[in-house]
C-alpha cells in the first residue's frame, strides 16, 4: 500500500477504518436503484432544512458576524443551505426522471447558436428563480461537436453503464464558503455514482458537525465519510490505493502538491509531466477574473449602482472567493472612466466592516502594497484598490489570485466600443492566469449596437463562467450550472483546473456557463453587499423555496420592498 505515514496511530486507524467502508460498499452505491437514491436525495433535502438555521449560526460565529447585517444573507445563507437546497431540489428532480426513463431536458429549450454551439436555457426554471434574480438567464454552452440531436447522449453517462463497480472519491474540501464540501460531496455520489470520503479544510472544520447531522444517512449506510485533518491527512488520502480519484477546491499550488508533490523535485516532476499520483484528480481553482466595463451612456444613477455592483464582485467573503472579481478593466479613452473608478473606490469605502478572515491574508496584501507603493488602503486596512495598472506590466495581481479584499484597475484602449472589447477579450485570454470566471458590464443601448459583436466575445472568452451584467457567484448558487474550468487545461498547466461541479441536469461535455441580466436590477439583487435586506430576504428565499406556498410568496415580496 503506498501513503505517506502519519505520525498519530489513532488518526491511522480512524482514516483506515473509513476507507475500508467505503471500499466496501462502492459496488453496491453505484449499482443502488434510482429510487433509492432519490431517496436518499429526498431524506438530505429534509434535513437540511431542519438544520438549515443552524448552518447559518456556525457561519455567524465562526467569522464574527453580526447576526443583523446583511453579510448573513449574502454570505451565510446564499453560500451555505440555499446553494445546498437549489441542488437537492433539482437533482430531485433529475433522479425522478431518470427512474421514469424520461428526458431530462423535457420543457427546457434548447438551441443551436450562430456559431454552432448548443445553447439550454437552464435558467430561469421557475417562479422561485424568476424572483430570486428577475429578469436573468442562464445559459448552459456544450463543447464544439454536441449538436441538437447528440445532447442527450452526452448526458447522464454514470447512469447508463450496465455494471458499474464505482469509486472510492476523496474530496478535498474548499476553506471559504461551506456549500462547496457539502456541494461537491454530494456531486460525485449522485453524478458518478462514487462514494465519498470527504476531508474538510481545517478553515471551515467548524461546519462539520451541522454538516454530518445533514448528511447522515448517506454517513449511516456506508456511502459517504468525514476524515478530518490538515495537509498531511489530504497527502495519506491522496496517495492511499483504495482510493481511486480526487476532488481538489484550492488554489493552482494546492493542486501542483497533490499530483507533483513538494520540495525540490517537485517543479522537475511537473516539467516533465511525472506525476506522483497518477490517478483521475479533478480540481474547481481560482485565477484572476476580470470584469470588463464597457464604454456607453452610463448616468450618475448607473456610476453608483456600478461601482456597488464591483465592489459587492470583489469583497463578497472579504475576497475570499475564487471567482472574486480582481481586475477592473476599463477604456482608456472614455470620458466617464474616473467617475467608475471613483464610485468602485466610494463603494469600497464605505461597505460594511468585517473581518477578511482567511489565514495568509495579510501576507498577500502585504505583498501587494510592498510591490505597489500606491496602492490604497480604503475603509480599513485590509482593502485595498490600485489603479491604473499598465496593461503590458507582468504585475502580480495579473499572474496570482489574491484571495482577499484587494481589486486593482486596468486600461485599455480601442477606437470603439467595440475594438475595445475585442482588445478585453484577448487581454482576459493572454494575460490574466486562470479561466474561471469573468463578467462584462455593458449599457443595454450598447449592447444593441453591438450586435453579433457581443456574441463574438462570449465566445472568444476562455472562461467557463461567464457574467454579463451580473457577477458569476449567482452562477454556482444555480443547480443546473456545470460550474468549472474553461475546459482542456493539462495537469501540467492546469490554470482553474478541470471538470465541473453542480450540473444537476448532468452534462458531460459542457464548456461554458453564461448568464445574462439587466443592467440594473430591481429589486437590488440579495447578494449585493450593502443591500439591507439581504438577511431576510436570502432567509426567505430559502424558506420560500423549501416548500413553496402563497404566504412565502408574500414574505419574498416584503422582504424585495426593502431593497
Amino acid at each position: 500500500m503506498t501513503h505517506m505515514p502519519l505520525k498519530a496511530a489513532p488518526r491511522v486507524e480512524v482514516l483506515e477504518r473509513a476507507l475500508q467502508t467505503l471500499s466496501k460498499n462502492r459496488v453496491r452505491w453505484a449499482r443502488l436503484p434510482v429510487g433509492r437514491k432519490l431517496d436518499h436525495v429526498r431524506e438530505v433535502r429534509r434535513r437540511l432544512v431542519a438544520f438549515a438555521e443552524e448552518w447559518v449560526q456556525v457561519g455567524i460565529d465562526h467569522k464574527g458576524l453580526d447576526p443583523d447585517s446583511p453579510l448573513v444573507g449574502s454570505e451565510e445563507w446564499l453560500g451555505g443551505p440555499h446553494a445546498g437546497l437549489t441542488w437537492l431540489t433539482d437533482m430531485t428532480r433529475t433522479l425522478a426522471l431518470l427512474e421514469r426513463g424520461a428526458d431530462l431536458l423535457d420543457g427546457i429549450p434548447v438551441r443551436t447558436l450562430p456559431n454552432g454551439q448548443v445553447a439550454v436555457r437552464a435558467q430561469p426554471s421557475s417562479i422561485v428563480d424568476r424572483l430570486f434574480l428577475p429578469g436573468t438567464t442562464l445559459d448552459v454552452w456544450m463543447q464544439p461537436g454536441v449538436t441538437q440531436w447528440n445532447l442527450r447522449e452526452t448526458m447522464a453517462g454514470s447512469y447508463r453503464v450496465p455494471h458499474p463497480s464505482g469509486r472510492v472519491v476523496a474530496v478535498l474540501g474548499a476553506g471559504n464558503y461551506s456549500a462547496l464540501p457539502f456541494s461537491d460531496a454530494l456531486y460525485y455520489l449522485f453524478a458518478h455514482g462514487d462514494v465519498v470520503a470527504l476531508k474538510m479544510n481545517p478553515v471551515n472544520e467548524a461546519f462539520q458537525p451541522v454538516l454530518e447531522m445533514i448528511l447522515e444517512p448517506l454517513v449511516r449506510d456506508g456511502f459517504l465519510r468525514f476524515v478530518p485533518g490538515g495537509a498531511e491527512v489530504g497527502q495519506y488520502l491522496v496517495r492511499h490505493d483504495l482510493v481511486d480519484a480526487i476532488h481538489i477546491t484550492g488554489s493552482a499550488a494546492t493542486h501542483d502538491a497533490v499530483v507533483f508533490g513538494t520540495g525540490e523535485d517537485a517543479a522537475h516532476r511537473k516539467a516533465a509531466d511525472n506525476p506522483v499520483v497518477d490517478k483521475p484528480v479533478y480540481s474547481e481553482l481560482g485565477g484572476v477574473s476580470p470584469t470588463i466595463i464597457v464604454p456607453g451612456p452610463w448616468s450618475r444613477g448607473d456610476l453608483a449602482y456600478q461601482g456597488e455592483h464591483i465592489a459587492s464582485q470583489a469583497l463578497h467573503n472579504a475576497g475570499h472567493a475564487c471567482m472574486s472579481a480582481q481586475v477592473l478593466v476599463l477604456p482608456a479613452g472614455w470620458s466617464k472612466r474616473e467617475q467608475v473608478e471613483q464610485a468602485v473606490r466610494s463603494a469600497v469605502r464605505t461597505s460594511t466592516p468585517r473581518d477578511a478572515y482567511y489565514p495568509g491574508t495579510d501576507d498577500r496584501q502585504a505583498a501587494l502594497h510592498a510591490h505597489s507603493p500606491q496602492a490604497e488602503r480604503l475603509g480599513t486596512s485590509r482593502r485595498t484598490l490600485l489603479v491604473g495598472l499598465d496593461p503590458r506590466s507582468e504585475h502580480p495581481a495579473f499572474r496570482q489570485e489574491l484571495f482577499g479584499p484587494m481589486l486593482v484597475t486596468t486600461h485599455l484602449d480601442g477606437t470603439d466600443a467595440v475594438a475595445y472589447l475585442r482588445n478585453a477579450v484577448a487581454f482576459a485570454n493572454d494575460r490574466l492566469d486562470g479561466s474561471l470566471g469573468a463578467n462584462i458590464v455593458i449599457h443595454p443601448v450598447t449592447a444593441r449596437r453591438m450586435g453579433s459583436e457581443l456574441t463574438r466575445a462570449i465566445a472568444d472568452l476562455r472562461y467557463g463562467n461567464f457574467a454579463i451584467n451580473t457577477w458569476t457567484g449567482p452562477i454556482y448558487n444555480s443547480a443546473r450550472a456545470a460550474w468549472g474550468a474553461h475546459p482542456g487545461h493539462h495537469r501540467a498547466d492546469i490554470q482553474s483546473g478541470t471538470g465541473v461541479v453542480r450540473n444537476s441536469l448532468l452534462f458531460e461535455q459542457s464548456q461554458k456557463n453564461v448568464m445574462r441580466a439587466p443592467f440594473r436590477q430591481y429589486p437590488k439583487p440579495v447578494w449585493f453587499l450593502s443591500n439591507p435586506a439581504a438577511t431576510p430576504g436570502a432567509r426567505a428565499f430559502f424558506y420560500l423555496l423549501a416548500e413553496p406556498s402563497p404566504a412565502r410568496t408574500l414574505k419574498v415580496l416584503a422582504a424585495a420592498a426593502q431593497r
